[in-house]
Parts: C-alpha cells; sequence; structure tokens
C-alpha cells in the first residue's frame, strides 16, 4: 500500500473517532423540556398555595381579622351591588317599556339617567310613604305600651310592698337580707355603667355617621354600577375568555345566566308574595279589630321573605304585644297567622313562585337554617336561592360526568 494512502486512512479513522467523540459530547449536554417545565410550574404552585393555606389555618385569629377588616372596607361595594342588583330589574322596565316603546325616546343615554332616576324615585317614595303611615303607628303603640307598663309595675310595686300581708305564711327575711346584699354590687354596677355612658356615646355616634357616610357611598356606586352594567359585563367577559377557552367560557356564562335567573325569580316573586300577605294581613286586622293593624302588617310582610318560618318569626312581636294589652287578642292574632302561613304556603306561594328555585322542602330548611346560622335574618333569606344556585351546578356538573361515562339514572335505577 502506498505510504501516502496509508497516511489519508490513519487521518480519516482519526477524524471518525473526533466526530464520534463529539457527538457523544453533544448527547450528553442538558437539552430544555417544555413538558418537565410545566410539571416544576405545577409544582412550585400547589407548594406555594399549599404554604399560604397552611400559614392561614395556623394564624386563623389573624385570618378572620384580617377578612373582617377586608369587608368592612367593601361594605359600600358590595352594599351597593345589592342596591344596584335588585334595581336593575325596575330600571330595565322602565327604560324598556316607559321611555322606549310609550315616550319614544332614542337617545340612549338620556334613557339610561332617567331610567335610573326613576327607579330611585319609586323606591324612596314607597319607602317614604310606609314611614308616613308606620311611623305615627309606632308612637300610638309606644305611648300605649308606656302606658302599659306603668300600670303592669305599678301593680308589681304594690305587691311587693305588701308581700307580707298578701303572703302571711311565708318568711321574708331572707328574700330581705339578699336583696340588701345586691344593694352595693348593683350602685357598684351603675356606677360603671354611668362612667362608661360617654364613651359609649361617642361610640354610637361614629358608628352612626359611618353607617350614613356608608350608605351614601353604597348609593352613590349602585348608580355608577347601573350606569355601567354594559362595559362591566364586557370587561368580564374579556378576562374569562382571555384565560379559558372559548367552550368552557360560553358554558360559565350560560351557567351565570340560569343562577342569576334562579336569584331573580326568587327574589320578585317572593316580593310580590310578602306584598300581597302584607295587604291580607291588614285587612283582616281591621276586620277582627286588631290593633297595630299597620305595624303589625308591615312586619309580617317583611318577614314573609323568609320561607316557611317567616310568618311565624313576624307573629312574636304582635303575639307578645296583645298580651301585654289583651291576651284573647293575641290568640286571636297568632290563629289568624297561621291561617294566613297556611294560605301563602298551599296555594299563594306555588302560584306566584312556582319552581323558581327547584328545591325540595328539606334543602329550603337547610338553606335557611345554615344561612340563618351564618349571616342572621339576612342569611335566612339568601340561603334559599343561594342553595338553589349550589344544587343547579352539582346537578350539571354530576350529569355531565355521568354522560361521559354512558350512565343513565334509569339504568341506575334498574340495579
Amino acid at each position: 500500500m502506498n505510504p501516502n494512502q496509508k497516511q489519508k486512512e490513519n487521518t480519516t479513522s482519526k477524524s471518525l473517532k473526533t466526530s464520534g467523540s463529539s457527538d457523544e459530547i453533544h448527547s450528553h449536554k442538558f437539552q430544555t423540556n417544555r413538558n418537565y417545565f410545566t410539571i416544576s410550574i405545577y409544582a412550585l404552585a400547589v407548594i406555594a398555595i399549599g404554604t399560604i393555606i397552611i400559614s392561614l389555618i395556623v394564624n386563623f385569629s389573624y385570618t378572620v381579622s384580617a377578612v373582617k377588616q377586608i369587608i368592612n372596607v367593601l361594605t359600600p361595594f358590595i352594599v351597593a351591588f345589592f342596591i344596584a342588583y335588585i334595581l336593575n330589574p325596575i330600571v330595565i322596565a322602565i327604560d324598556n317599556r316607559l321611555l322606549l316603546k310609550t315616550l319614544k325616546i332614542k337617545h340612549n343615554t338620556v334613557r339610561k339617567i332617567l331610567s335610573i332616576v326613576l327607579s330611585y324615585l319609586i323606591v324612596i317614595g314607597i319607602i317614604a310613604i310606609s314611614l308616613i303611615y308606620i311611623i305615627p303607628e309606632l308612637l300610638i303603640t309606644l305611648s300605649e305600651l308606656s302606658g302599659t307598663i306603668t300600670s303592669i309595675s305599678e301593680t308589681a310595686i304594690y305587691y311587693f310592698q305588701n308581700l307580707e300581708e298578701i303572703f302571711p305564711y311565708v318568711d321574708f327575711t331572707v328574700i330581705e337580707n339578699k336583696i340588701n346584699e345586691a344593694i352595693p354590687e348593683l350602685i357598684s354596677y351603675g356606677t360603671n355603667l354611668l362612667s362608661d355612658v360617654f364613651p359609649t356615646l361617642i361610640n354610637i355616634s361614629v358608628s352612626i355617621v359611618r353607617l350614613i357616610i356608608n350608605l351614601v357611598l353604597s348609593i352613590v356606586i349602585s348608580c355608577y354600577m347601573l350606569s355601567d352594567k354594559n362595559t362591566l359585563k364586557k370587561n368580564a367577559k374579556r378576562i374569562i375568555y382571555c384565560f379559558v377557552s372559548e367552550p368552557k367560557a360560553n358554558a360559565i356564562f350560560t351557567n351565570a345566566k340560569e343562577c342569576n335567573s334562579i336569584f331573580n325569580r326568587f327574589i320578585v316573586g317572593k316580593t310580590i308574595d310578602s306584598l300581597i300577605i302584607g295587604v291580607i294581613c291588614y285587612v283582616l286586622m281591621n276586620l277582627l279589630h286588631l290593633n297595630y293593624a299597620i305595624l303589625l302588617s308591615v312586619i309580617v310582610g317583611i318577614t314573609n321573605m323568609i320561607p316557611y318560618f317567616g310568618p311565624f318569626i313576624g307573629a312574636v312581636p304582635g303575639v307578645l304585644l296583645f298580651l301585654a294589652t289583651d291576651p284573647i287578642k293575641a290568640v286571636v292574632f297568632a290563629f289568624m297567622i297561621l291561617v294566613l302561613q297556611q294560605f301563602d304556603g298551599l296555594y299563594l306561594g306555588p302560584k306566584i313562585l312556582g319552581e323558581s328555585t327547584g328545591l325540595r322542602p328539606l334543602w329550603v330548611i337547610f338553606g335557611i337554617t345554615v344561612g340563618g346560622a351564618c349571616m342572621g335574618v339576612i342569611g335566612m333569606f339568601l340561603g334559599v336561592p343561594i342553595t338553589a344556585v349550589i344544587a343547579y351546578l352539582l346537578n350539571k356538573a354530576i350529569t355531565h360526568r355521568l354522560d361521559d361515562k354512558n350512565i343513565t339514572i334509569e339504568e341506575l335505577d334498574r340495579d
């Protein structure tokens, strides 16, 4: 073999070895993997969220105080949202039926302003008229109650002063000693109470001023919410469509629309139902010659917003009021409320509300109980539509999962 050929072969073999070693080196280099990167991000997010949850649970008292502080700051916006939500159907009705169809006003901005102003005037007018009739009745009731309390206190004082004559066989020395021992404690308690009166009055004054400011802010913010509702809806859609796929976003808006319909049907229907019950209560009380008709009818109408238990809650003040003046009227009033509740539960309520919530009575009572335990009277009212919304969403999710598994309820019933 020619020496030049041997040299070429050696050079070729060296170059092949060099290239093979370089390929091995490149194959051992770190290469980025998009899947691993995504998994790492998810893992870090889970760790961060878990850490936050654990810290919130460990420092539960601070968490509760922080949540309360946030709620206090956002109270005007929360109240404004509820005001705007309640007034929105009135605004829409005035805009479409009165201003557009009847008065033929074509300018959108003018219709928007007029509809908002008229809706507020209607609601404020209803409240003002109610107060005009309720406040005099309330003053009469308080004057009659003060007279009744005075007579009861005079009778109690008379019996207390003549206990030994009325009950001659009872030894009252023990009672007198206990009263004498309790007098210094009562004086000390009264002194401390008087010393705390001034700070209490200041706190009450600050709370009243804050309440007025929050109410004014809520009304102003609710006006802006009603005015900019289309813009707010548009921005909400933009945000959801930005972060969620189109089919999921469409499902979110469909569910939100149905949940809003459940709330609207319940609130509007229950308001009409309670208004009718209040009017019937007023008529029946006048026919039965019962006193305090306006005051008690308003109380019964307002508390009737709470399903099932509302009329009985509204009956308690009336029964106590009549017990202090005329026990027979208390019995008559209680029987009237019982009949009224049966009429509302069996006939009027189903006619007006229908299947507005789609809940069975068991779940209605559950919503009232849990809502009342969490938020008091307001929770008892809102607990029913909130439970209906949760039941609707759960039903949709369960139905979707069963459809994916090709399982029907008929098959489960046969099994």
